[in-house]
């Protein structure tokens, strides 16, 4: 089983995910928020159970050096809104119990809309 859902915890999976307020980045340097970034939004769940994690703290560094951190709600929904749009975004999942997931992803942004997707799937097992 594993084997079937490791896969999605390296890319985007396409949902729709609503209810999850977003967190505006500043540029590192002027302050202001990010011009010609996204909105990306996503899931935080267990890889076994596939129920969402609430409290989990998702971390990204994108390719202009901006930042930003916030906390998974109720459902394990986290939403950043103001990530730049070109180049790799580091990524860190953490939770109380889970193994911490630090991964690299060139986000696929939805045109129409201008939203990113990432779902990220943590594994029991860490502090």
């Amino acid at each position: 089983m594993l084997t079937r859902i490791a896969p999605f915890a390296f890319g985007a999976i396409a949902l729709v995910l609503a209810g999850c307020a977003g967190d505006q980045v500043t540029d590192a340097v002027t302050g202001q928020p990010t011009a010609g970034a996204g909105l990306v939004r996503g899931q935080v769940t267990d890889v076994t159970t596939g129920q969402p994690i609430v409290g989990a703290t998702v971390t990204f560094r994108d390719a202009t050096g901006n930042s930003g951190t916030v906390t998974t709600d109720e459902g394990g929904l986290y939403s950043f809104d103001g990530i730049a749009r070109a180049g790799p975004v580091m990524f860190q999942v953490s939770a109380l119990d889970y193994a911490t997931l630090t991964v690299e992803r060139k986000l696929r942004y939805d045109d129409s809309n201008g939203q990113a997707v990432e779902n990220f799937l943590l594994v029991l097992g860490g502090g």
